[in-house]
């Protein structure tokens, strides 16, 4: 049964990543009036910074004192340490279905399609350089991994 729970903490986050994810795309469209191709690199930067950061700072001998951590260890019915399950919620689920590779991959592909041969390339190119960037900096900040 632990498992169960365990599948709905990683569903839980995952819903809630993608709901935050096309809340962000939808508003830079429309307050920023930025392509939809950039907010999806900017999703996917700001994604890679903040899973950067979260698996740094639950990497260190500290996490299972963080206020958070604690309080998932305390609420949740399931047999793995605290850690453990803010892991799932944090990184496979929120994070994990805030950054949307795969949405930017097919998104690039239908910019290359209908002709953006430039923009599919920057979104092509630019995109995991600039998340593998952001990722490094993100574990520096979170105090490194």
């Amino acid at each position: 049964m632990v498992w169960l729970v365990e599948i709905l903490l990683v569903a839980i986050g995952g819903a809630t990543g993608a709901t935050l994810r096309v809340l962000l795309t939808i508003a830079a469209a429309t307050h920023l009036r930025v392509p939809f191709w950039i907010g999806i690199m900017v999703v996917n930067i700001v994604g890679c910074l903040l899973i950067g950061i979260a698996a740094a700072i639950l990497a260190s001998a500290d996490a299972a004192d963080l206020p958070l951590v604690r309080w998932i260890d305390t609420v949740l019915p399931t047999n793995s340490a605290g850690v453990t399950d803010t892991k799932l919620i944090l990184l496979t689920g929120l994070l994990g279905g805030f950054t949307t590779f795969s949405t930017a991959m097919l998104d690039t592909w239908v910019l290359w399609r209908s002709g953006h041969v430039v923009k599919s390339i920057i979104s092509l190119v630019g995109t995991p350089i600039a998340a593998i960037a952001a990722l490094a900096i993100g574990l520096a900040w979170g105090g490194g991994a």
